[in-house]
């Protein structure tokens, strides 16, 4: 499909979290209601600080001090990524992530196996969310065995899969309130850990036997995950009020405040609790809270935080069965995915997502991985990293077509491409291996869909 029809042009595929966000907040569909600044950076913020921080500190801790700073990196890489997205937005009009640039900008087979890895990614990657809710839930009401443990990360995701086929309504009341749970710790932990800080907990430079650069790469790789979900803040234009301003000062802003907030919970983390002992803890926020208030305010962080991360589970997936009904809709995902049930909600879409988080669920658990889910998490990094790296060549093509010689514009599409390169090209086999996977389960699909409608291109 030629560039022209994207640019300026009309939106009929709009973003996974803009449907969300517009039919929840919104009454109608067509509503001339106008998001403002402070509104946008509370969807960027709610897009990334999900269970990531809360999981993160005790990952990080194997890079000891250096995990930080590989923080900061992953920070600043996220921060030139949306500030790509943010250029797309605005010379576009056309948004709701990297799979529409990739079609835009270079073709229906291109677009096709890219909305297939953000599809696939959007169920793939929900494992690491049940994860860090078991973790949290096992600081409640203690160990659980593996069986157990099994069926209860199964029903947490049926139990939602079914919320979300009752229809939008349902789906989005439970997220309202859940949002607010996730920053009683991200404020009060700073606060209080700050006389318990001991600074010898920061001596420790790097882990023994991995060489600084490599520490700090490694560190970055796996911070990232804590940005997944940045592409949520590039809202359409035409319900932004004043969007040549708002959305790009509105996605530096929220992204920020995801980097700094993380950055100090985890420096404050660091300090209370050697990262020697963190890497061994699975709940990071429900250890420390025992060691600055001590009697049960694990179990309360742990509920809590148990609670957001349901939340989170059940917003990944609406957006996966939004991602695939728009796909679906454009011919990029089998017909099947756009069917409504009678409550309004793409069921089929849903329930195969789900099929394929269980999946993954049992291969988590298998001896191969050990249930380590530091694998899963570099997994995730690399699928969406992949996604965003065709977001911004995406538009070093649209810069080329369009004439575009802003100093400003090439040098950070540049540098958001160094970043994304970097974090591609240190990356485990492992990472590309399951890329590589979904790729070729695509094929088949792809082929299915070229026969059926005949308007796509070998």
């Amino acid at each position: 499909m030629a560039v022209n029809h994207w640019v300026g042009g009309s939106n009929p595929s709009q973003g996974a979290i803009f449907v969300f966000i517009q039919k929840v907040f919104m009454n109608d569909d067509n509503s001339k209601s106008k998001i403002g600044f402070w509104s946008l950076i509370s969807i960027v913020v709610s897009a990334q600080l999900g269970a990531s921080i809360f999981l993160l500190p005790s990952q990080l801790a194997q890079f000891r001090t250096l995990g930080i700073l590989g923080w900061m990196i992953g920070g600043l890489g996220a921060v030139l990524i949306t500030i790509v997205f943010s250029f797309l937005c605005m010379n576009t009009s056309k948004t709701g992530g990297p799979h529409i640039y990739a079609r835009m900008f270079f073709g229906e087979k291109v677009g096709f196996f890219i909305t297939w890895i953000y599809w696939c990614g959007s169920w793939a990657c929900n494992p690491i969310l049940i994860a860090t809710a078991i973790y949290y839930l096992m600081s409640f009401v203690g160990d659980i065995p593996q069986s157990t443990k099994l069926i209860f990360e199964i029903l947490m995701v049926t139990s939602l899969t079914f919320v979300n086929s009752r229809g939008v309504k349902s789906a989005g009341a439970l997220d309202l309130i859940l949002t607010l749970f996730k920053m009683i710790p991200l404020f009060v932990i700073p606060i209080f850990a700050f006389k318990h800080i001991n600074l010898d907990n920061f001596k420790e430079m790097t882990p023994i036997n991995m060489p600084p650069v490599e520490t700090i790469i490694k560190a970055t790789i796996l911070s990232f995950w804590g940005f997944v979900g940045l592409e949520g803040g590039t809202s359409p234009a035409g319900i932004i009020r004043n969007p040549k301003k708002t959305i790009p000062l509105a996605i530096i802003f929220g992204t920020s405040f995801v980097a700094i907030i993380s950055i100090i919970n985890t420096i404050s983390i660091f300090g209370v609790i050697p990262p020697s002992e963190l890497e061994s803890v699975g709940a990071p926020f429900a250890k420390v809270m025992v060691v600055l208030f001590g009697g049960s305010f694990d179990k309360l962080i742990g509920i809590l935080t148990f609670i957001m991360c349901y939340g989170s589970l059940n917003a990944w997936i609406f957006f996966g069965g939004q991602i695939a009904k728009s796909a679906a809709e454009e011919n990029m995902l089998p017909s099947s995915f756009k069917k409504l049930n009678k409550y309004g909600a793409p069921g089929k879409a849903l329930w195969t997502g789900t099929i394929g988080t269980i999946t993954v669920l049992f291969l988590q658990k298998s001896p191969m991985f050990g249930d380590k889910i530091g694998k899963f998490l570099d997994m995730s990094v690399i699928i969406y990293i992949v996604l965003y790296t065709m977001a911004v060549l995406a538009y070093l093509k649209f810069m080329k077509l369009s004439k575009i010689k802003s100093i400003f514009q090439i040098i950070i599409t540049l540098l958001a491409l160094s970043f994304c390169g970097l974090i591609l090209f240190k990356s485990d086999l492992f990472s590309f291996s399951a890329v590589a996977i979904m790729l070729i389960t695509g094929i088949p699909v792809y082929l299915r869909i070229k026969k059926k409608n005949g308007n796509l291109p070998v």
